[in-house]
């Protein structure tokens, strides 16, 4: 059984509110999220906590004896909670919430909601071009928070200390110049693409660069990598036809370029967040989760092709996956073909 405080925390804000719409509220959650949430304690348990009826929610026998056991302990837990708030910065009533990002959707879009979801908070953006230096930040506690962009493919090796959430995984999208005799068309073939010279930004540890020579692989080819450069010089060659690139589905719509998805989402990644296991944080990561969704979807219309793309593959990018996923709002993407 693995029975953690932020099971405790939700058992208790049931338990006091008597009903799960007042306690999703409390909690910064929605109810079919709480729902869930309460359903895998339920199984982890063995049994009912709550009687659902009209005017609310009652415990259970069971759920009378875990929520006296959580009334014991949550007061200790949270005299532990407010050390840590010190640690993290906690003073004169305000909280610096240090935030870290690799360069994506969550990265800005994410700043209101954490200041939304803690009142006060002085959140403090870091942004940091590689995977691992995010993690190792938010593992070593120099950061709350981070939010993290990964193609898919070869694994990157867990640190324990650190818990993880997918928010999404999209399609990657090729970027051609407006002028480029492809760009007319609404969809590609990877392997239509043979005879291009590529801009790929630097891997940062993003696996992109191993991802990619797989995917080409896959199609027949042997991919010609011309330059290497970040976003801003990427933008310019590619704009100005000396070469096409990859981008994220949510890229922001640019002059002089037309991004284009592939057929079969040969190239996917995959945006996460990661808080400390042990971290004053870890008690809100449903309600964090929760907003980081709401930020990626809120960056969907960056790119006009995007909408479409989900709606021909019926919302499907938006998805939970991973260790510890809170819950699947929509099926998966479709294998790659």
């Amino acid at each position: 059984m693995d029975l953690e405080v932020r099971h405790l925390r939700v058992i208790r804000a049931v338990a006091d509110a008597g009903s799960l719409t007042r306690a999703a509220a409390e909690l910064g959650m929605s109810q079919p999220s709480l729902t869930a949430q309460l359903q895998r304690i339920e199984r982890m348990l063995g049994g009912p906590l709550f009687v659902r009826h009209r005017a609310g929610a009652s415990p259970t026998a069971l759920g009378e004896l875990v929520i006296a056991k959580a009334r014991d302990l949550l007061p200790q837990l949270d005299s532990v909670q407010q050390e840590v708030l010190s640690h993290l910065g906690f003073s004169d009533g305000r909280l610096s919430l240090r935030y870290v990002a690799n360069p994506g959707p969550l990265m800005v879009r994410l700043l209101d909601p954490l200041r939304e979801l803690f009142p006060g908070a002085d959140a403090k953006l870091r942004t940091e071009a590689h995977v691992a230096t995010v993690v190792d930040l938010v593992a070593d506690r120099q950061q709350d928070l981070g939010a993290l962009v990964e193609y898919e493919g070869k694994p990157r090796t867990p640190r324990r200390e650190v818990e993880e959430r997918v928010v999404a995984v999209e399609p990657a999208f090729v970027l051609l110049p407006d002028v480029h005799p492809k760009a007319r068309r609404p969809m590609l073939e990877l392997a239509e693409l043979a005879e291009e010279e590529w801009v790929l930004p630097p891997s940062h540890g993003s696996g992109l660069h191993d991802a990619f020579t797989a995917a080409c692989t896959g199609a027949g080819f042997t991919p010609v990598v011309q330059h290497e450069a970040e976003a801003a010089a990427a933008r310019e060659l590619i704009v100005a036809g000396a070469a096409i690139g990859l981008g994220q589905a949510t890229f922001r719509s640019t002059p002089g370029i037309a991004p284009r998805p592939l057929r079969g989402t040969p190239l996917r990644l995959r945006h996460s967040v990661v808080w400390h296991r042990e971290s004053a944080l870890a008690a809100h990561g449903p309600a964090v989760l929760d907003r980081a969704e709401r930020a990626y979807a809120d960056a969907i219309g960056n790119n006009p092709q995007y909408p479409a793309w989900l709606s021909d593959h019926d919302g499907r990018s938006l998805t939970h996956r991973g260790p510890g996923a809170s819950a699947t709002r929509n099926a998966p993407l479709p294998p790659a073909s």
